[in-house]
């Protein structure tokens, strides 16, 4: 199957073609109206796997209640959240509620209804504290969080309300926090669809003015994301693991390879209006658990 990637795949990351495993299993889903929803959603139905997605508000106790009561989830998988930083900005309150509140009530479900199914949480690197870009660290499941964010806020409590519930009850669950990605299906306000838009209404030979050039950041496309989650349902991986490339990309070299992309021919420059800053991977757990692609 022919994939629309903007990155391309990373070399110890190999497509997830196991398929068969999922046969005769029942998936649940949260946000697969979603980036990351929709392409597994997308993937499983393609290929004959009984899908299931929550319709609803996550924080509508009552809805989520009759839902999972009248399922028998083997896999479920968390993405909903309301990520955009204008929308996070825009309404703290409902962003807390939805990110934090709803992942709470979701684990209550899961706990009651689902106690044997493997339970998957979309988190973020934005938990963690970014390092300088000039000699940026590679971040470790263990680094220190400290969010810069509403949005990083709201998910680090996600990850605290979640983890000693799902401890205490023995749930099989994998927390992965997702470094940045993109997909042909990400809009605008994100990084990715934004630069397109610039660079698609820069006229030929003109020069296009980004905001930060020289922040590092771990990009990768979804459907990389999306193949690295499969490998953990498949190994049942149960703990906290970054999900990324474990290399870091100036913003301005983002720009660049969106503009080859796009065969346009312009100037890129711009101006830090931060010190530059980093969020990079360190991949080594992910490493460890995905197979060797094969030769």
């Amino acid at each position: 199957m022919i994939r629309e990637q903007i990155f391309e795949q990373p070399a110890f990351i190999p497509v997830f073609e196991d398929y068969h495993f999922f046969k005769n299993k029942r998936v649940g889903i949260t946000g697969g109206d979603g980036v990351l929803g929709g392409i597994i959603s997308k993937r499983f139905v393609e290929r004959g796997i009984k899908t299931t997605s929550y319709p609803d508000n996550i924080t509508d106790v009552a809805s989520l209640h009759k839902w999972f009561g009248n399922h028998n989830f083997d896999f479920f998988f968390h993405f909903a959240a309301i990520v955009p930083v204008t929308d996070v900005q825009n309404d703290p309150l409902k962003a807390y509620e939805v990110n934090a509140i709803g992942t709470y009530y979701i684990c209550k479900e899961i706990v009651k209804t689902q106690s044997s199914c493997w339970f998957f949480i979309a988190s973020t690197s934005h938990i963690y504290k970014k390092q300088p870009a000039v000699d940026f660290g590679l971040l470790k499941e263990s680094h220190q969080k400290e969010p810069a964010t509403i949005y990083g806020m709201t998910k680090l409590l996600a990850e605290q309300i979640s983890i000693p519930i799902l401890e205490h009850y023995k749930i099989s669950y994998c927390i992965s926090r997702i470094f940045s990605f993109t997909s042909v299906r990400q809009k605008e306000p994100y990084l990715v669809p934004t630069l397109r838009r610039k660079i698609e209404s820069t006229s030929e030979n003109d020069t296009l003015n980004i905001v930060n050039p020289d922040c590092v950041r771990d990009i990768i496309d979804a459907e990389t994301v999306i193949d690295c989650i499969l490998h953990l349902a498949l190994n049942h991986v149960k703990g906290i693991i970054n999900i990324g490339s474990g290399e870091g990309k100036r913003i301005i070299d983002i720009a660049q390879h969106i503009m080859k992309l796009a065969n346009k021919n312009i100037q890129i420059k711009g101006t830090n209006k931060i010190v530059p800053d980093s969020l990079v991977a360190d991949v080594t757990l992910l490493r460890n658990i995905l197979p060797q692609k094969k030769r």
